[in-house]
């Protein structure tokens, strides 16, 4: 099963996640995805961004990686390492500017 199969059998299989359905990043591969998953230290893209930036879904990703407490990634126009120290309606006040 390819990745892009696997990430459709998850969004289909996770009700609580149909939003992913309307994410601009939906069609992405696992190897595209790791647009949004850098190393410490390192600069996300401004692909990454602009992608974020235009997807009608930030607040759902954003909240979605609050409520995991997933400690990684570019998740709603979020880094991890602002996801550390602000709280989530810090971080969505953020994304809402």
């Amino acid at each position: 099963m390819s990745d892009t199969q696997d990430l459709a059998d998850l969004i289909e299989h996770s009700p609580e996640m149909a939003w992913v359905q309307r994410a601009a990043c939906r069609d992405f591969d696992a190897d595209r995805l790791d647009l949004f998953f850098v190393e410490a230290g390192h600069t996300l893209s401004k692909e990454a961004a602009t992608i974020c930036a235009g997807c009608e879904v930030r607040v759902d990703c954003l909240s979605h990686a609050y409520d995991r407490e997933i400690a990684a990634g570019y998740f709603g126009g979020v880094s991890s390492a602002k996801r550390r120290v602000l709280t989530l309606e810090q971080a969505l006040e953020l994304i809402e500017k």
